[in-house]
């Protein structure tokens, strides 16, 4: 909502899809910042909106804004050159002139306006405008990470030395898959100009607003032997057991977390190392958050391994897991390797989590007498004769009855 007192400023939204119940459920989460103009008490009207026909009401509340010390000034728009003598201008900006393919490219179309411009404008068939915009400077072969905006709020901003009030038309950030450089167009928007001042005119003069083009330099990766095949960002590993020490056959739940800024949807499950004589790993389950301000995308993607060891002592999953990623801030390669140890045997722990795929890979079965018997359906297999075959004497029975019948 429009709040009294406050001016919009930036907007973020990140979106978490999850299973539950064998159906994709989505979670998506957009926050509106607001400034404060001066100190007082201000109350956010109560509100509703409308999901799949339901009103789902906001009850508001009271926000208390305290006396700064110092007064806010507006943000300071170094990287933009205004016009010579330009009051109103057009400016497509990227957040870097130079990245490595991979690497995140953020794009900005903004349109500013000087607070002593002696016109006002409105805009012309914008949505349609956009549309064919976009179109143009869109990189070719690149994923994009899109910040809708629904409104179009003036950002009070200080660019040359003069004060402006920005609107931003289109925020995205991308991607290159390859290592072309990228040629970005000038585009041009379409405004209607009558003076502020004298009597209105009966037809808006028609402005033009052309920006600049802009070329961003698209570097290949360093040689390695998985050159184009490896994520590109600034990722950490998160990684959980759901317990330290188990018995032999008995599952737990193993989480690799990885989090940081780049494409996280895209991101891939760690590698598997061939050292698995020890435990097996089943096929993970995948869900990540992404979050998008406009300027960069961040978020955490989460792969979930169960873990079944079938050999007492310690097991290191260093030698299970890696994953193996390029860092445009360092310009090296980096492997993420896990540092939890499971403990196989001993006084096992309680089990502090509960899931329907523990309980399905978990559970004690019987075993016959002299044979090993663990917490899984998978304990002693390796024990078990496969040639002792149980003689059904119904079948055998229905067996002969047939054959005296032919």
């Amino acid at each position: 909502p429009e709040l009294t007192g406050f001016i919009k400023r930036g907007i973020s939204a990140s979106v978490t899809p999850s299973e539950i119940n064998g159906k994709t459920i989505t979670n998506q989460v957009i926050t509106q910042n607001y400034q404060a103009q001066a100190p007082g008490r201000f109350r956010v009207p109560a509100f509703s909106i409308q999901v799949n026909d339901e009103t789902i009401q906001s009850e508001g509340t009271l926000l208390v804004v305290r006396p700064s010390p110092t007064a806010s000034a507006p943000a300071t728009l170094t990287a933009i050159t205004p016009p010579p003598n330009g009051s109103a201008f057009l400016s497509l900006r990227t957040s870097k002139s130079a990245i490595y393919a991979g690497e995140s490219l953020a794009m900005t179309l903004s349109f500013f306006v000087a607070d002593n411009y002696p016109y006002q404008l409105q805009f012309m068939a914008l949505e349609k405008q956009l549309q064919a915009i976009t179109k143009k400077i869109h990189p070719a072969n690149a994923w994009e990470e899109n910040l809708t905006i629904n409104e179009l709020n003036p950002v009070p901003v200080v660019v040359g030395g003069r004060k402006f009030r920005e609107y931003r038309l289109y925020q995205s950030v991308f991607f290159p898959l390859s290592k072309q450089t990228i040629n970005i167009p000038a585009v041009s928007l379409w405004l209607g100009r009558q003076p502020v001042i004298g009597p209105p005119s009966s037809k808006p003069e028609t402005l033009v607003l052309t920006s600049k083009p802009v070329t961003v330099t698209v570097r290949p990766l360093p040689v390695h032997p998985l050159r184009g095949r490896v994520p590109v960002g600034s990722f950490r590993l998160e990684e959980g057991l759901e317990r330290q020490r188990v018995q032999i056959g008995q599952s737990v739940r193993y989480t690799f977390g990885i989090t940081g800024e780049g494409n996280i949807a895209t991101l891939p499950a760690p590698a598997l190392l061939s050292d698995t004589t020890s435990i097996d790993v089943f096929p993970p389950k995948e869900r990540h958050t992404v979050s998008n301000d406009g300027n960069t995308v961040t978020g955490r993607k989460v792969f979930s391994y169960f873990l079944v060891p079938h050999q007492n002592g310690s097991v290191s999953l260093i030698n299970r897991f890696q994953w193996i990623y390029f860092d445009p801030q360092t310009a090296r390669y980096d492997t993420l390797r896990p540092k939890l140890q499971l403990h196989v045997g001993g006084q096992g722990e309680s089990v502090t989590a509960s899931s329907p795929a523990n309980d399905a890979l978990s559970g004690s079965i019987g075993a016959e007498q002299g044979k090993p018997m663990g917490d899984s359906l998978y304990a002693g297999i390796e024990l078990m004769d496969s040639t002792e075959q149980p003689v059904s004497i119904p079948g055998l029975i229905r067996s002969i009855a047939n054959v005296l019948i032919v």
